[in-house]
């Protein structure tokens, strides 16, 4: 019963977290201005936040605490004894062992992309990928970036068809999609490298190492899909996986040490150029990463960590002019004081009415740190220590990631941030299982009558039968496509690309939408920019007009913050015709925006109303 004390009274706390969960709340900034959600409701941003930390900390510390106490047989704390739990362990590793199916694999992620069904992304989403469209046309009509346009993704973010158009001199919405399915093979790609990693770290025979490898590498190449965007990992998940093996690398690893640093202290900013969440948790980890080098004294590689991160700040303000500058930080500061309050969604109470997926991502992750408690400290399991190193960083790295899940709690975010704590599970679930069948002497026996020749035989079988299960769909489902069309997709697939990259985006727009863009552009004629008060963001690309003020989501112009700076920018640019407003009401709320609307009531009258979208005219002085 000793033995179970730990987890009894750790699950306890659980509970007693739960049952007070409403109780948990920080008072509301009264002066706040921003409506939305959390307005309506008095809810503070950090209200999820402490609720998750109050959910997770207490009951894992006393798990910890408990547990050290309880059983002999543990690792320490303490980094200068012996038994310290990251020092290294015996192991049995031979690193070279997975490299044939390592290759595999990057052939197998190759012929993957080849049977998308390219065309299938020719769709228009005129509020969603308005993000990606409007702010390349930006830049390339002002020839500014952070001026031109206040991002909401981030840099690259937002200009992933700036990117294309670089390279081929145009882009698309097919072009920028087809950018974003590079960036989920990317995703593949990095997946393989971890798995390769923690594999190569952990301490089974070889032919365990195989058999490991090839099914974790399997389950986790059908977590991300190139038919959904939101599953476990999105595009923008590229970097920070990059980001992640590098970091593990260095951690790990001795060779190229140095260099491995100084190139991670500069991720600092070219995350933040990357997507700003992303940004903000890669800066958050760097910030672990230098307490960890100087707790463990490890100066040289704090020194390059410190001048990686000083020289690509040092650069980007040298050669970045000040007005861009200025809008950068700008840019930053909007984000970071706004986000919750616009588009701020409350977590759901576990176990409460339709909880069933925020309930079960919390108890996996409460589950993944009870499990991780016992990998780092039990000398029963004894993982090497570089292998405790990489999960830990994983598992942090994965619960960065779902403060986005806490900011905006939909199904999206909720799914779209579960990819790196889910992968650490299924590692877990697989460790366990692995681990039997290496002790069960039946199973070792069976293999080791006449051992090469059908281990081999195991286990290219196994990949031959996991691959086609792989392409079928039945371990990858959402990449639902006949298998027999995946064949004629390879066979055509520069056709398949050509035709979603160069098809004419005019051509993608619905009935209602296509008819709106017709009159809009009637009105507009002898307007060099566009300015509209609507959730249909799309105008400005396909009328070829940039937006008149670096808002380009309405939603962005805010009372109290971004207003003034709207207003003062419209002024300078005023067009003849506005769009005042249209039918779809996504995010945008006028409240928000009282004195703007003032502004313009002032500066402009009726004009039109066609089919909803009603457009206002300038009055003539």
């Amino acid at each position: 019963m000793r033995k179970y004390f730990p987890i009894i009274i750790s699950f306890l706390l659980l509970l007693v977290s739960i049952v007070f969960w409403d109780k948990i709340r920080l008072p509301y900034n009264e002066s706040n201005l921003i409506i939305g959600e959390y307005y309506f409701k008095k809810f503070n941003p950090q209200n999820d936040s402490l609720r998750f930390i109050l959910f997770i900390i207490p009951s894992v510390l006393v798990y910890l605490i408990s547990y050290l106490k309880i059983n002999k047989l543990t690792y320490k704390f303490d980094k200068n004894h012996e038994d310290y739990f990251l020092n290294n362990t015996k192991e049995k590793n031979e690193k070279n062992s997975l490299n044939n199916y390592f290759f595999f694999f990057i052939i197998l992620i190759t012929i993957e992309f080849c049977t998308i069904d390219f065309q299938s992304f020719l769709t228009i989403d005129t509020f969603h990928d308005s993000v990606f469209l409007t702010p390349p046309l930006n830049y390339l009509s002002n020839k500014v970036f952070f001026r031109s346009t206040l991002y909401d993704y981030g840099f690259v973010g937002n200009n992933l068809g700036l990117v294309f158009n670089y390279f081929f001199g145009f882009y698309t919405l097919g072009a920028i999609n087809f950018v974003k399915l590079v960036l989920i093979f990317l995703v593949k790609f990095s997946l393989i490298l971890i798995s390769k990693k923690l594999t190569n770290y952990l301490n089974y025979d070889i032919f365990f190492k195989k058999l490991f490898f090839i099914l974790f590498t399997f389950i986790l190449l059908s977590l991300p899909s190139y038919y959904d965007f939101t599953s476990y990992f999105s595009p923008r998940s590229a970097l920070y996986l990059f980001f992640i093996f590098l970091l593990g690398s260095a951690l790990c690893d001795q060779r190229f040490k140095e260099l491995k640093f100084f190139i991670i202290g500069s991720f600092s900013l070219l995350s933040l150029l990357w997507w700003f969440d992303i940004g903000f948790y890669t800066n958050f980890l760097l910030i672990i990463l230098g307490i960890y080098l100087f707790v463990h004294s490890e100066k040289k590689n704090f020194f390059f960590l410190l001048l990686g991160f000083f020289s690509v700040w040092l650069l980007f303000l040298l050669i970045t002019p000040t007005d861009e500058i200025k809008a950068f930080f700008y840019n930053l500061k909007f984000i970071i004081f706004t986000t919750d309050y616009l588009i701020g969604i409350e977590y759901l109470k576990p176990f409460s009415n339709n909880s069933g997926r925020w309930t079960k991502a919390l108890f996996i992750i409460y589950i993944s740190c009870i499990v991780l408690i016992n990998f780092n400290f039990s000398k029963k399991i004894n993982l090497n220590y570089n292998l405790k190193i990489f999960l830990n960083l994983i598992f942090i790295s994965g619960i960065l990631v779902f403060k986005s899940a806490l900011t905006r709690s939909d199904a999206y975010h909720l799914k779209y941030s579960s990819g790196l704590y889910t992968l650490v599970f299924i590692f877990i679930i697989l460790y366990f299982i692995f681990s039997y069948l290496e002790k069960n002497k039946s199973f070792t026996g069976f293999f080791n009558q006449s051992k090469n020749e059908l281990q081999i035989n195991f286990i290219f079988i196994s990949f031959m039968i996991l691959s086609v299960f792989f392409f079928s769909g039945i371990i990858n489902k959402k990449n639902n496509i006949v298998f027999t069309q995946k064949f004629y997709n390879i066979i055509n697939i520069k056709t398949n690309i050509a035709a979603l990259i160069k098809t004419d985006d005019i051509d993608l727009l619905k009935e209602k939408d296509l008819s709106a863009f017709k009159k809009y552009k009637d009105l507009s004629n002898n307007d060099r920019c566009l300015q509209y008060f609507s959730d249909d963001n799309f105008f400005p690309f396909f009328l070829k007009k940039p937006s008149c003020t670096k808002f380009y989501l309405s939603n962005q112009i805010v009372n109290s913050f971004s207003e003034e700076e709207f207003i003062s920018e419209f002024k300078k640019s005023m067009p003849n015709i506005i769009l005042y407003e249209s039918p779809t009401k996504l995010l945008l709320n006028y409240d928000n925006l009282p004195n703007a609307m003032i502004f313009v009531r002032n500066n402009y009258e009726f004009y039109e109303n066609f089919n909803g979208y009603i457009f206002y005219k300038k009055i003539e002085n």
